[in-house]
């Protein structure tokens, strides 16, 4: 029998092709999240769209104002990705050059589907911190990979960085099943809301240095 081999190491992202590696990973975990089946109600277009809305967000936005850790296989590819948005953002000029960037992506990934995705926008900004905070933007796992301790890895790793400069965290679960996990890691239910879809959505915010 072989032997088990050492537990993932979390990397983070930096270039282009491990941007995009990531991009994929999200688009396989999120094919059936709720919040994304509100913008592309469609089950075979959600899943193409997905693709080039993760890279953009990616490329142009979460690696650029936060970080996006990774875990990989044997064999160097990822199979669970968590983007986060840091605490220093910029300025508003900052965001819409940052924005304008990633346009010609998002807008080739939602097309018709754009109101949809501004008014899922609208509700979450809504519960956003306004403090400066971390916020976890995106977390998922490879269908192959799932139930193993790898999303658990990923918090545990971030947070341990958060808490060391004694800041908060923030992030909006899609699925009441993920309650109980975050609220492991210290994160509290802070508002329960809905989608246009009527699909919930629960705020969730975790302190600095959590006891």
């Amino acid at each position: 029998m072989r032997a088990p081999g050492p537990h993932p190491q979390v990397r983070t992202a930096t270039d282009r092709s491990e941007l995009d590696a990531c991009a994929r990973i999200l688009a396989e975990a999120f094919a059936q999240d709720p919040l994304m089946a509100s913008i592309w109600p469609d089950d075979q277009r959600r899943r193409i769209a997905l693709v080039g809305y993760f890279t953009a967000t990616m490329r142009h936005e979460h690696s650029r104002v936060g970080v996006v850790d990774y875990l990989t296989d044997d064999a160097g590819h990822p199979i669970a990705v968590a983007a986060w948005d840091g605490p220093n953002r910029g300025s508003t000029m900052a965001g819409l050059g940052r924005t304008v960037r990633a346009a010609p992506g998002m807008l080739s990934a939602l097309r018709d589907r754009l109101p949809a995705g501004i008014s899922v926008r609208q509700r979450l900004d809504a519960h956003e911190p306004t403090d400066p905070h971390w916020t976890l933007v995106n977390i998922g796992v490879a269908t192959v990979a799932q139930k193993q301790g790898h999303a658990r890895a990923l918090l545990k790793h971030r947070l341990a960085h958060i808490d060391v400069d004694s800041l908060p965290a923030h992030l909006v679960c899609t699925r009441a099943e993920n309650v109980a996990l975050y609220r492991r890691f210290g994160f509290e239910v802070s508002d329960e809301f809905a989608l246009a879809s009527g699909s919930p959505l629960w705020s969730m915010d975790r302190q600095s240095n959590p006891r």
